[in-house]
């Protein structure tokens, strides 16, 4: 009897460590599997259940497969990145699609085999901007038009918001000496020196309702801290939501000014537009990833899915 429960227990214990060990698959043709489905990351000798990297000496298999982070439909910064790579509607189907640039710096971050593209003036130091086309990414060559992958920043505003007192001196202000002063510190001026107007407090009160592009929104808080202090009888509301929505509730008055990081489209040439500001698309990769430069023709390659891992580069 004693014999028969030894024999019936080793193979309960036998069918177990079988159930474990086929128990958690991962598919390394899919860079989102593995154990951390909210960054994509595999897991790796040397790397945390959350994808961060552990071991300094972590040993980066150029052979894995790329995990593509992208922003959604309607983001100007999207529509300014698949434009100048000519990504254009072939955006990989398995790149994992982001509505917030703190998204995307998250998942690269947290995903030694990630790459994506955020505003350079959204950079983090915990992940590394390529060098593209020879060109490194910063106020100076973005200013100099050396930087290829650059857009503008823009406030738009309706025909009816255009008179409104509280709309034309908060964009005096922003493209004013100290509004310009305030933008300049991390992105890149768009008004000359010489054609910067000091600003003087206008003595107004009032709410003004503020949204759209999430590249824009950082230095907009900036901005409305600046001009707040100088007037403080007027409160600013800003909201996010992307370029897109920026633009269709500024349309339709539901905001007084969007706030968009692309040029607008032919059928949106009814708002009026303001380019506040020059800014730069960063494309980024884990600080891990050996890569530190690219060709614009090698972005196109991994975003259209021609290429798929890391090592299809050359």
């Amino acid at each position: 009897m004693k014999k028969t429960v030894a024999i019936i227990t080793a193979l309960l214990l036998a069918f177990a460590m079988l159930a474990a060990c086929g128990s958690d698959p991962t598919d390394d043709s899919n860079p989102a599997s593995g154990s951390n489905p909210a960054t994509g990351s595999d897991p790796d000798p040397g790397t945390s259940n959350n994808g961060t990297t552990t071991d300094p000496g972590f040993d980066f298999d150029t052979d894995r497969v790329i995990a593509v982070f992208t922003r959604e439909d309607g983001s100007g910064t999207r529509d300014a990145f698949v434009s100048i790579t000519g990504v254009g509607d072939d955006m990989y189907i398995e790149a994992v699609v982001l509505d917030q640039t703190a998204q995307v710096l998250t998942s690269v971050e947290t995903n030694e085999y990630g790459i994506g593209y955020v505003s350079v003036g959204s950079l983090s130091p915990n992940v590394k901007a390529l060098v593209i086309n020879g060109v490194t990414p910063s106020n100076d060559t973005i200013k100099d038009g050396s930087y290829a992958l650059q857009r503008p920043f823009l406030l738009v505003v309706n025909d009816d918001k255009n008179s409104d007192e509280l709309v034309t001196d908060f964009i005096e202000f922003v493209l004013s000496k100290q509004g310009q002063e305030t933008i300049g510190s991390t992105w890149t001026s768009s008004v000359e020196e010489g054609d910067q107007k000091d600003y003087e407090s206008s003595g107004l009160s009032g709410v003004l309702k503020v949204g759209g592009s999430t590249s824009v929104e950082p230095f907009m808080l900036r901005l409305r801290e600046a001009y707040v202090a100088l007037n403080p009888g007027i409160e600013i509301e800003i909201s996010g939501g992307g370029s897109g929505a920026g633009i269709s509730e500024a349309t339709d008055g539901v905001i007084d000014i969007g706030m968009s990081s692309r040029n607008l489209r032919d059928t949106e040439q009814h708002l009026n537009s303001f380019t506040i500001a020059l800014d730069g698309v960063a494309v980024i990769v884990n600080s891990v990833n050996p890569i530190n430069e690219m060709t614009i023709e090698q972005v196109k390659d991994i975003f259209t899915g021609d290429v798929t891992r890391w090592s299809g580069l050359n």
